[in-house]
């Protein structure tokens, strides 16, 4: 029979893969408002963000309790870090979801731009990132985790063409800067999604293998 703590730690994972879940509606609904801009994604990607917050706070709570009660072995001890790491990280990709919605509503409100060609492919490069990482942790499939760290350079390469392409943009029409302003950073909430995934892949090696690849990628 499993151990009392055993199931309190299958219980932790079931609900980092709840909040992962989460996560990606969130994504997935602001992705697809800054490519198809509206009102109606920002509310939506609040709402997320709000259970967001609450299951982060949750897994915390929990989490300081299995250290305080349980006084978990060496490689229990890192799967309940890890959780607490990768939850805040889920939060924060739940923010910038939010974010994301919150600047195409704000050009939905106003006259609508083109984007760049390259934003859709940047906004379902990210998602896979999310999914895989999560996907990684999850399985302990690190092969995974060291997709979503090569496709890293994919997705900087690609901000750098959007960036590219709304100044190009800008200086054609200067009067959408404002417009273009919210296409630019939104690029940089996607950019910064990207990241997280990354640190959540390198958390899932680091609990799994025991090994901190922080800058020392090649070392998985």
């Amino acid at each position: 029979m499993m151990r009392h703590f055993d199931l309190e730690l299958a219980e932790l994972k079931r609900s980092i893969i709840t909040m992962g879940n989460l996560v990606e509606r969130s994504l997935a609904v602001a992705v697809e408002a800054i490519n198809r801009p509206n009102v109606t994604a920002r509310e939506q990607c609040r709402t997320f963000e709000e259970q967001l917050d609450q299951m982060e706070n949750a897994i915390e709570d929990t989490c300081h309790k299995l250290i305080a009660l349980q006084r978990p072995a060496v490689g229990e001890l890192r799967l309940v870090i890890a959780a607490m790491r990768i939850t805040t990280e889920l939060e924060q990709m739940g923010d910038r979801a939010e974010s994301i919605a919150k600047r195409a509503a704000s050009i939905a409100k106003g006259t609508l731009v083109e984007n760049p060609p390259e934003l859709p492919v940047l906004g379902e490069l990210v998602q896979g990132m999310a999914r895989h990482t999560l996907e990684s942790f999850v399985s302990g499939n690190l092969v995974l985790a060291k997709g979503v760290l090569v496709d890293e350079d994919e997705s900087d390469h690609l901000t750098k063409q959007c960036y590219r392409w709304i100044q190009e943009a800008m200086a054609r029409t200067p009067g959408q800067i404002k417009e273009y302003t919210h296409v630019l950073r939104a690029v940089g909430h996607l950019e910064h999604l990207a990241d997280i995934a990354v640190v959540i892949a390198e958390e899932t090696v680091y609990l799994h293998r025991g090994l901190n690849i922080r800058h020392h990628h090649e070392a998985i």
